[in-house]
């Protein structure tokens, strides 16, 4: 659990937009996927039923044929010489062997002309004549589908000649009869597709709902992820992709609510800091310049009743006024300046570190401080030089605080073309931790600082311990002369 700041619950507006997002990604998902499953559904239709036909029609031309032959053989078996059996017989024959199936014969003679037929009321041939004639002249079996000449009608049409007789048997069966069985399984076929295409997309729509309610989930603890709430991580579930989007989205918040607890106490260290730092300058000023002012009072009373009586005596009076006018002037422009460095505006970059430098070497004796300037020098933009002169200035103030054992600093600026870069070092005791949230808990404000300058500028800060000892910092801050 991880607390990230002041809370508050999500709105009832912003529930609904969740649950129309989820239904608008539903919907959308589905439509995308209803088209490619009823054209290919409509297409597997389209592809069995022409099949079903070519299959039903192959089977049906070797059905007809097998009896047209069947039939044209039982004929054959009555027929004596080159004569045909009476139409009694032959009709006969017909009727038994069409009896179940309700197919048409006709019995044709050599010319063509019909001599009987399954049905007495049968009295013309399904074929024209020129038909008829061909497949005498052919004189072999054969079946077709073609349109019959009596209903007008698809039907499929056999023919097996007599060769004994000189004539043959026509076997006449309609198609859409023949056809209508297919078509009951076409509709089954039909059916169970669309069937399965709902059932696919219901399957869809759980699968859809499987990812879609982790997302929300997600979305929803973004939005409760506000500041004063406490973060619960959440479960990782779903697709693989899911499960590491929702382990990046913990590690997010976590490292967010540390970053922002980082920062609450940067804000109250700064917030010390900025108060010592005005007690301190309130001493300085109490016991320094006031009382130096005070003094410059009590001399200045004592010259004025000295003046007619003691003239010697006054003129020495004013000669110490002048020195510690001297003095004071001087603690109020070390002060001034270390508020706002004015040998940083009026003088540059270059001039303002080597007087760090010169600084330094005031304070700690034993000290060499050198400052060393590459490049082609010129004026940066007023921040970028501040920005610039406070890192090194809080850099020295480092070594004289936490390397006191130094004897070397080395103060190295160098102009570059698109940015400028300023290393310090020192051959003193080095850090012994240099991460930012353990500057920031251990009060080292001046070294977070220096970071937040850093980023502040798009720059780079690095502060880096040297084996033989001693420590490097270099700043490296992107920059465009003025």
């Amino acid at each position: 659990m991880s607390e990230i700041a002041d809370g508050g619950n999500v709105a009832p507006e912003m529930q609904d937009k969740l649950s129309e997002r989820g239904t608008t990604i539903r919907r959308q998902l589905i439509l995308a996927s209803l088209f490619p499953l009823a054209f290919f559904g409509l297409l597997s239709i389209l592809v069995t039923s022409v099949a079903l036909y070519q299959v039903t029609l192959r089977l049906a031309l070797e059905r007809n044929l097998a009896e047209a032959r069947s039939a044209a053989d039982d004929l054959a078996k009555i027929t004596t010489g080159q004569s045909f059996p009476s139409s009694n017989d032959i009709s006969g024959i017909l009727h038994s062997l069409n009896a179940e199936n309700g197919s048409r014969l006709y019995l044709v003679d050599g010319y063509g002309r019909l001599l009987t037929g399954s049905n007495p009321g049968l009295m013309s041939l399904p074929l024209s004549n020129d038909e008829l004639l061909a497949f005498i002249r052919e004189g072999k079996s054969t079946s077709r589908l073609m349109v019959s000449s009596n209903s007008g009608d698809e039907a499929v049409i056999s023919y097996a000649p007599l060769p004994s007789a000189g004539g043959g048997i026509i076997l006449e069966d309609n198609w859409t009869a023949i056809l209508t069985p297919a078509s009951y399984y076409q509709m089954v076929l039909a059916g169970l597709l669309a069937l399965g295409t709902v059932f696919s997309l219901y399957m869809l729509s759980l699968s859809i709902g499987r990812v879609i309610r982790p997302i929300a989930e997600l979305a929803d603890s973004a939005i409760l992820a506000v500041p004063g709430s406490v973060f619960h991580p959440m479960t990782e579930q779903g697709p693989v992709e899911l499960r590491d989007l929702i382990k990046a989205f913990n590690q997010m918040v976590i490292r967010l609510a540390e970053q922002q607890a980082t920062l609450r106490q940067y804000a109250h260290k700064a917030l010390l800091s900025q108060e010592e730092e005005r007690q301190r300058l309130s001493h300085e000023l109490h016991d320094g310049t006031v009382q130096d002012l005070v003094g410059l009072g009590q001399r200045v009373e004592l010259c004025r009743s000295e003046m007619e009586r003691d003239p010697e005596l006054a003129r020495r009076r004013l000669d110490e006024l002048q020195g510690l006018v001297e003095q004071t002037l001087g603690e109020v422009r070390r002060m001034s300046n270390a508020l706002r460095p004015t040998i940083l505006e009026d003088l540059g970059l270059s001039v303002a570190l080597q007087a760090l430098c010169t600084d330094l070497e005031k304070q700690m004796p034993y000290v060499r401080c050198g400052c060393a300037v590459s490049g082609e020098q010129r004026r940066l933009f007023p921040d970028v030089e501040l920005a610039v002169f406070r890192v090194v200035q809080e850099a020295l103030v480092n070594i004289r605080k936490h390397a006191p054992n130094a004897v070397h600093v080395q103060v190295e600026l160098a102009f570059r073309e698109d940015d400028v870069q300023a290393v310090i070092r020192n051959d003193g005791e080095a850090l012994p931790d240099l991460d930012v949230r353990s500057l920031v808990r251990t009060g080292h404000l001046g070294l977070a600082g220096m970071y937040e300058r850093a980023r502040l500028f798009h720059g780079e800060l690095k502060i880096v311990a040297n084996p033989s000892g001693g420590t490097s910092v270099t700043l490296l801050l992107p920059t465009v002369a003025e």
